[in-house]
């Protein structure tokens, strides 16, 4: 149906602008940063970030929010294990937001709309455009 179509176009625009916003502007320069951190030894503060929030095993859970960042947003764009990519990039934006709130600026707002625009997909699923609906699958 046309209500079906402009749906599914819809979810693929949502997916493509966050994911895309997220990998360009966010996770492909904190994956090539936790890349280095790694394999080169160059030092990363957003480490340090994280073990302020209180987070056990800093250095690990860094590197889990640059691929949610990165491989997740690229999962969001492709449609591809779209709710579960959608849970964990969902929580890291959480995490963002939670970070934010308490300074009571506007910089909560950013990771605040990534948040709720990915809990929407979250909701939604990935729609018909997309590699879940080619695997049978417009829900996950």
């Amino acid at each position: 149906s046309a209500v079906r179509r402009l749906t599914d176009l819809g979810l693929l625009w949502l997916r493509i602008g966050i994911g895309g916003l997220l990998l360009g502007f966010h996770g492909w320069a904190r994956l090539v940063t936790a890349f280095r951190y790694l394999f080169l030894g160059q030092p990363w503060p957003f480490v340090g970030l994280v073990r302020g929030m209180g987070f056990p095993i800093p250095a690990a859970f860094a590197v889990a929010s640059a691929l949610a960042e990165s491989v997740g947003a690229a999962l969001l764009i492709a449609g591809w294990g779209t709710r579960w990519a959608a849970l964990v990039v969902g929580f890291n934006m959480a995490v963002a937001v939670g970070l934010q709130l308490p300074k009571g600026s506007a910089s909560v707002e950013l990771p605040a709309v990534y948040l709720i625009a990915i809990a929407t997909i979250g909701m939604a699923g990935a729609g018909g455009y997309s590699l879940d609906a080619r695997r049978g699958d417009r829900r996950k």
